[in-house]
């Protein structure tokens, strides 16, 4: 079982810019039945300080995950979300079809043979 954290906004049925985002909707992901169930909402408390780092509060937010999904995210957040061991997917578009193309992506992985 994996944890997807999907940053959102629109009252969480689109999604977000990584370091903007006030909250993540969790999904558990069965990777043997590719079942997506939501599981919670975490909230990364942003203070939007000249001189603080908004990313840090969101990859704070998501640390449990496996998985994030967003929108975009800056190459620094990035390459240090990765390094929490955090796979990163970057798209657009309603939280439902991103979560379908999810699964689709990770249907057919299992149908390639080395």
């Amino acid at each position: 079982m994996k944890k997807i954290g999907v940053a959102v906004k629109d009252n969480g049925k689109r999604l977000e810019h990584f370091g903007i985002c006030e909250y993540f909707v969790i999904y558990n992901y069965d990777e043997k039945k590719h079942n997506i169930e939501y599981y919670n909402v975490i909230f990364s408390s942003k203070d939007y300080r000249p001189d603080g780092e908004e990313w840090e509060k969101s990859a704070d937010a998501i640390k449990d995950c496996d998985i994030v999904i967003c929108e975009q995210i800056g190459m620094v957040a990035k390459t240090e979300v990765e390094k929490m061991g955090i796979k990163v997917i970057q798209t657009e578009g309603s939280i439902e079809s991103v979560l379908d193309k999810f699964i689709n992506t990770e249907k057919k992985k299992n149908n390639i043979k080395f």
